[in-house]
């Protein structure tokens, strides 16, 4: 049952909330990576949403970054 919960709190999360839940689970040095990247308006939406994003399981994040990998999958010829 609180599997079904965190998949529903996910369901409802932006895309720059799902972004910003995938950095923080990607560590330091790796976002600090793909946010070289990105524009400055792009880096502030994802850095506050990283700083207002409260109370997230760690079944949230496996979660969000399982949905990460399954579209780089679909994307890639290399199917990870």
């Amino acid at each position: 049952m609180e599997q079904n919960a965190d998949a529903q709190a996910v369901k409802k999360l932006s895309g720059v909330e799902r972004s910003a839940l995938l950095m923080l689970g990607l560590g330091e040095k790796h976002a600090a990576e793909i946010l070289r990247h990105m524009g400055p308006k792009e880096v502030q939406e994802i850095g506050l949403a990283m700083a207002s994003l409260s109370n997230v399981t760690n079944s949230q994040m496996e979660l969000v970054m399982q949905k990460f990998v399954d579209a780089i999958g679909e994307q890639t010829s290399l199917g990870m």
